[in-house]
């Protein structure tokens, strides 16, 4: 005679409810990899701008400084090329960041870095109109605890 629903069994194991498996890094993290790629576009950008532009800024500042010392008056033009220097150089240094932000986040490594690069990435820079949403998004999902395990794992 077939066992009925209602019936138990007092030879069957007890019953447990099958835990869900884990969700898979793409479920856990929708739309973390499409964030990680315009991060790291915008750091490609940053750091191409940055190193094409150095030339022209150190040849500028060439002229400038032998320019002042023809006519022996400090130029106005210098303190400009001395700044443009810097600046091309911080935006060396956050576009390389940005990139290995996004590669980190691609990749669930370097977690500090992964949340540094994306606070980067939503601060008032040139590209913060490419930036700023992508960032927000992957910090939102960093935040996330299941995220964060992927990165220790």
């Amino acid at each position: 005679m077939p066992a009925t629903q209602n019936s138990s069994n007092p030879y069957s194991s007890p019953a447990t409810d099958p835990a869900p498996p884990p969700l898979a890094p793409s479920q856990a993290a929708h739309g973390l990899g499409i964030a990680s790629m315009v991060i790291i576009t915008c750091g490609v950008i940053y750091l191409v701008v940055a190193v094409a532009t150095i030339p022209i800024s150190i040849l500028m500042y060439r002229d400038v400084t032998a320019e002042s010392e023809a006519y022996a008056q400090p130029s106005f033009y210098l303190d400009s090329a001395l700044k443009a220097l810097v600046y091309e150089l911080a935006f060396a240094v956050i576009g390389s960041l940005l990139i290995f932000a996004g590669w980190s986040i691609r990749k669930r490594k370097n977690y500090w870095i992964s949340v540094i690069g994306t606070v980067i990435g939503c601060l008032p820079l040139p590209l913060v109109i490419l930036s700023f949403f992508p960032s927000a998004w992957a910090l939102w999902h960093l935040s996330r605890s299941s995220i964060r395990q992927q990165f220790h794992a």
